[in-house]
């Protein structure tokens, strides 16, 4: 990846805004957005090689009424690197998820997947200039950031928005990562629904039959398992977030 850093001339106010949302928000946001700014500083050392600058991360409805979240150059009040993500992902209310409880974890990791899609377009933004605006902001350069990061993670190729060329048969970046994850990542909190394409969004198969949540005849064995393989990888927050959902069910 490139290794230009220009830093933006809002970075202090950016910092502010993340050490508010930390330590001042509502209980609510303080609680899903704090998940999702440690996510984003893993990525950002990770992924990134630290360039990025934490943008203004929003529990807001994105621009566009099919979109799962969005990233703007320019914010809502005029700061730099507003990442917008539509909050009944998380709340449960949008038709693409699950309700209730015991669903709540894997909607959480819809929305860091989310998140994670729009950092590569803060990426492109902010470090390599490359927006492929003809591509919508999903051309070669984001499917190759997505590939690169992929590859990490274990996931299968994309291509470009555009389906031409040798890899027109490979799924579209357009929906990266929730369109290429395995079936029971999300545990089984995604009912993706036949549509036309939304940004960071899929048509992936659901995952789960409604009358079993984890897909498989034991929920808590599906969940420690999950918990085993997110300490494999090193994702402890992660890790912690499944036992509390385990020890909620068990409590129940």
């Amino acid at each position: 990846m490139p290794t230009t850093t220009p830093t933006p001339p809002d970075a202090d106010h950016r910092a502010a805004f993340r050490a508010f949302v930390l330590d001042q928000a509502e209980v609510w946001h303080r609680a899903h957005l704090g998940r999702l700014y440690e996510q984003w500083d893993s990525w950002n050392a990770a992924y990134f090689g630290g360039q990025l600058v934490p943008p203004y991360v929003l529990l807001t409805p994105p621009e566009s009424p099919r979109a799962f979240g969005d990233c703007a150059n320019i914010s809502s009040f005029g700061g730099r690197c507003q990442i917008r993500i539509r909050p009944s992902l998380l709340t449960g209310t949008h038709p693409h998820v699950r309700k209730g409880d015991p669903y709540a974890e894997g909607r959480f990791r819809i929305v860091a997947d989310v998140l994670l899609h729009e950092s590569i377009h803060q990426y492109h933004m902010e470090i390599t200039g490359q927006n492929e605006d003809s591509y919508h902001g999903h051309g070669p350069a984001f499917a190759l950031v997505c590939n690169q990061i992929g590859q990490a993670l274990s996931l299968p190729p994309v291509r470009s928005m555009k389906k031409r060329g040798p890899d027109k048969d490979l799924p579209s970046c357009a929906q990266w990562p929730l369109n290429v994850r395995p079936h029971d990542y999300y545990l089984c909190a995604y009912k993706p629904h036949d549509q036309a394409e939304p940004d960071a969004a899929g048509d992936a198969e659901p995952a789960c039959d409604e009358a079993d949540p984890t897909g498989a005849g034991d929920p808590l064995a599906a969940l420690l398992d999950q918990v085993l393989a997110d300490l494999d990888a090193g994702q402890v927050a992660r890790a912690r977030a499944t036992v509390a959902a385990i020890r909620a069910q068990l409590t129940e």
